[in-house]
């Protein structure tokens, strides 16, 4: 007698389905994470150690700032060997993983600046001169403000970053057309939005035009990294991390450890792009000896730094009053203190000498009354760690909010 058999119909369980899913996107994330670190750990600094080999870990809850550095064209296979290069591109970006907040504050190239021990040049010869240490010792001089961490990139590796993500999208304002056959530049893109590879991604970035200059250079390329941070932070990159890091490992230089690249990478996709400041440092055009110039109003430094990078209010620093007290002996030392800290909204009660001219160590001195965010605000603007609160007796200007004694570390 034939036995009928029976088909089981089984119901797929949905939910259990979709945390198995979940379950496995997880391991597989976690797996390419592992391997971006394993890549990054063969990362390597100008000495041949490992790159952060020496520097110990941030306080994660503090602000960092990167010097990101983009080599000149030349030997872009073997970018970091003979001669340093001229740095085409030079960004200061602020991160603050705290309060997932950031800034990005381009130099221009042709920024006529003081590069310490070769007097006054062109920012971006400070690399050819002296490598990445004079680069960051003129971008601190320059700024008042330090910089942890720098980053250097050629056009070999920004092409292949580009190529790995599939291309970056970006809306040309205007047909670009220039040919320099001793270059071996030819630039020929249309207006429009549209998809660039890597070689016209790099033609991109390295127009320059006769009537904006360095202004329309700078401003491309901060439009190229709104574009390019968007499409790096999009999940489906993920999925690239493999070939993404070989390219770095191959095409970049860093002194960052492995878990701080990780760690910063991981805060930036944090922040909203749309609300990242990006600025030009302020200046103007200008020949010397037939020589084309980035005039920089030295000036507006402190406010722009205090803006942009910094995300220091300075319509709210009007309420703050302070006084400016020499510490260092120096002459004028507190006038040009308190010139930065006026361009930067504060009112300046007095400006004056301390008891003596012995301070090695600068010091922010404030009252019961003084809100906590402004403190902070006057210490970041001038880089000074020690804060001290005022006794109810103290002899310093009752009026002030904040007095603030200049030492010898900020004698210029």
């Amino acid at each position: 007698m034939a036995q009928t058999r029976k088909r089981v119909i089984r119901k797929l369980n949905w939910r259990k389905f979709a945390l198995f899913c979940t379950c496995v996107m997880v391991l597989v994330t976690l797996a390419l994470l592992a391997g971006l670190y394993a890549f990054l750990g063969g990362l390597r600094g100008p000495d041949g150690q490992a790159a952060g080999h020496g520097h110990p870990e941030p306080d994660k809850h503090e602000p960092v700032n990167v010097l990101v550095l983009g080599l000149d064209v030349g030997d872009v296979d073997n970018p970091y060997g003979g001669a340093p290069e001229r740095s085409d591109t030079m960004i200061v970006a602020r991160i603050d993983p705290d309060k997932e907040q950031a800034g990005l504050l381009s130099l221009p190239r042709d920024s006529r600046v003081a590069i310490p021990g070769w007097g006054v040049d062109k920012i971006c010869h400070a690399h050819a001169f002296g490598g990445t240490d004079l680069a960051v010792q003129t971008v601190e001089t320059l700024l008042n403000m330090p910089i942890h961490y720098y980053i250097k990139i050629n056009y070999a590796g920004l092409r292949g970053l580009v190529d790995a993500l599939g291309g970056v999208h970006i809306n040309i304002q205007e047909d670009m057309k220039y040919t320099d056959r001793a270059g071996g530049l030819y630039i020929d893109l249309r207006a429009g939005p549209q998809t660039l590879d890597g070689a016209q991604a790099e033609e991109f970035l390295r127009f320059r035009d006769r009537a904006t200059g360095d202004l329309g250079r700078v401003e491309r390329q901060q439009q190229f990294i709104r574009a390019l941070a968007e499409h790096v932070f999009s999940t489906s990159t993920v999925f690239k991390i493999p070939e993404l890091s070989r390219i770095i490992l191959n095409n970049v230089e860093t002194n960052m450890t492995p878990a701080q690249i990780v760690f910063y990478a991981n805060a930036a996709r944090k922040i909203d792009l749309k609300a990242v400041p990006m600025e030009m440092l302020a200046g103007t055009d200008s020949y010397i000896d037939e020589i084309s110039y980035w005039i920089v109003d030295q000036n507006s430094i402190p406010e722009q730094v205090a803006r942009v990078l910094l995300g220091i209010d300075r319509e709210a620093n009007k309420a703050i009053s302070l006084e400016i007290l020499n510490g260092n002996g120096n002459r004028g030392a507190a006038g040009k203190i308190a010139r930065q800290l006026e361009h930067l909204g504060y009112t300046i009660n007095s400006v004056g000498n301390a008891d003596n001219f012995g301070y090695d160590t600068s010091k922010i001195i404030y009252r019961y009354h003084t809100p906590p965010e402004a403190i902070e605000a006057v210490a970041k603007s001038l880089n000074i760690s020690q804060t001290i609160l005022a006794p109810k007796e103290d002899t310093y200007e009752d009026e002030a909010d904040i007095t603030i004694i200049i030492g010898s570390d900020l004698a210029s």
